[in-house]
């Protein structure tokens, strides 16, 4: 059993909270790549294409050479402006002065759009170029050519790619970062929710069956206080169980000794006085016995053998047909439909609920079904059913859909708790809802044997 907020385990909760932050924190980074500003070596400075046009005669730059992929071409032509290609004779002509050429050998064509968007808008100049400390950079398609000795020289600086390779590498990086931290995210999850689902399991056990064993005191300190306080309530519980049903069987044998006075005593008295009281004793006597049933519990502790419904099903319908009483299947059972329990306690759990079909309804049918690992026991009557909003309240104790009280037209009011009781002894539990077409149907809800639960 797993606590559910939601929707969603404590687990898987916990593991994608911490998926999501994870995510945040590489997001963050993953922008941070692409909003700070990037590398200089991304830019290539004009020093340096001098430096690489002219060689030893080019003015020397203070900016290092730092690009290593500009190789220089020689051409019979010089290149000629193309589309989407600019010129300005300012940085032509600081491009000649550095090469110490004429003005008209000399050749710089660049991107109208000569802007790198991680560079703050201040550091462009009216000609689109970037400055840095007054250095023109290039950051995206540039040929630059210069005639040397009688030769043309050129450099093409090709376009940025949109994600260049350094971004590409932090990219990979923080990617293998995040698929390494995902297994210790579910590692962590599962170390923080297996005490959790064990209290869960253990809370489960107390709630149907109060002589459970106690809850285990370990795991985180939480978690040790709320063991602590479920035991000391298992313990109160148990306690209060056993002076009830000290109490009950103390009244059961003090009522019991003055009845059979009474039917002692009326031994010799006329049939016409004799029989009434005797019905009224014998009235009384199944009372108190239903009374200390129920109180007890019919489940006997430690019993947990391998039931098969479908045969124990057969067995009832069988000796109801013997006797008279319809009672009869609706739809085809399964071959073996295995549970683990008290056959005596369940075979008194139907019995209940066949009575009162037969007693409101006039005869029985019964359906069984095994439905995501519960078997499922449809018993279902014609007989006038119940309002729904009084349906839950027919399994309190003493409660019967009779008010008179009867006892020629009900028994104690008893059977329906006694029912429900020893389903949920069982795991299980009880419903009663509206049959279509009318009547009423009592579902029996219990859970499969597995190998591991008859161990």
């Amino acid at each position: 059993m797993i606590w559910r907020r939601g929707g969603r385990s404590i687990l898987s909760q916990s593991f994608w909270l911490l998926v999501a932050g994870m995510i945040l924190v590489q997001f963050v980074l993953t922008a941070s790549i692409f909003l700070l500003p990037p590398p200089r070596e991304e830019g290539v400075p004009l020093g340096e294409i001098a430096e690489r046009l002219g060689g030893p005669r080019a003015t020397h730059s203070r900016w290092r050479v730092r690009n290593r992929d500009l190789p220089v071409t020689v051409l019979k032509e010089p290149p000629t402006l193309t589309r989407g290609l600019t010129t300005s004779a300012p940085l032509s002509h600081a491009l000649a002065d550095r090469l110490g050429v004429g003005k008209n050998d000399v050749r710089l064509y660049y991107r109208t759009d000569q802007i790198s968007r991680f560079w703050r808008s201040r550091n462009r100049g009216s000609d689109g170029i970037v400055r840095w400390r007054g250095e023109p950079f290039f950051f995206d398609r540039t040929i630059a050519a210069a005639r040397i000795d009688g030769q043309w020289r050129a450099i093409r600086v090709p376009d940025r790619p949109f994600i260049a390779q350094w971004q590409i590498r932090m990219a990979v990086a923080f990617s293998l970062a995040l698929l390494s931290l995902i297994p210790l995210a579910w590692l962590f999850a599962r170390r923080m929710a297996r005490p959790i689902r064990a209290f869960a399991d253990a809370a489960d056990r107390v709630g149907r069956d109060s002589s459970a064993p106690m809850i285990r005191e370990d795991g985180p300190a939480e978690l040790r206080v709320a063991a602590r306080a479920l035991n000391a309530m298992q313990g109160r519980i148990a306690e209060q169980m056993s002076e009830r049903q000290a109490m009950v069987a103390a009244i059961a044998h003090d009522l019991r000794t003055p009845l059979s006075r009474i039917a002692f005593r009326i031994e010799g008295a006329d049939d016409r006085l004799r029989e009434p009281i005797q019905r009224d004793i014998d009235q009384m006597k199944a009372m108190i016995s239903a009374t200390l049933d129920f109180v007890r519990g019919n489940l006997r502790q430690g019993m947990g053998e391998r039931i098969d419904l479908s045969a124990l099903l057969s067995a009832l319908i069988e000796d109801e047909v013997q006797v008279g009483r319809p009672v009869r299947w609706r739809t085809v059972p399964p071959a073996v439909c295995p549970v683990a329990g008290d056959r005596v306690a369940l075979r008194r759990m139907i019995q209940n609920l066949l009575d009162n079909a037969l007693k409101y309804g006039g005869e029985a049918e019964l359906d069984l079904r095994i439905v995501d690992g519960a078997a499922r026991i449809i018993i279902a009557d014609r007989g006038p059913g119940l309002a729904p909003e009084d349906i839950e309240g027919m399994f309190a104790p003493f409660v019967r859909q009779d008010p008179s009280r009867n006892r020629e037209t009900g028994g104690a009011g008893l059977g329906l708790a006694i029912a429900r009781a020893i389903a949920r002894d069982h795991g299980g539990d009880v419903t009663l809802a509206p049959r279509d077409g009318g009547g009423l149907k009592a579902t029996i809800s219990l859970p499969v044997a597995t190998a591991q639960a008859r161990n």
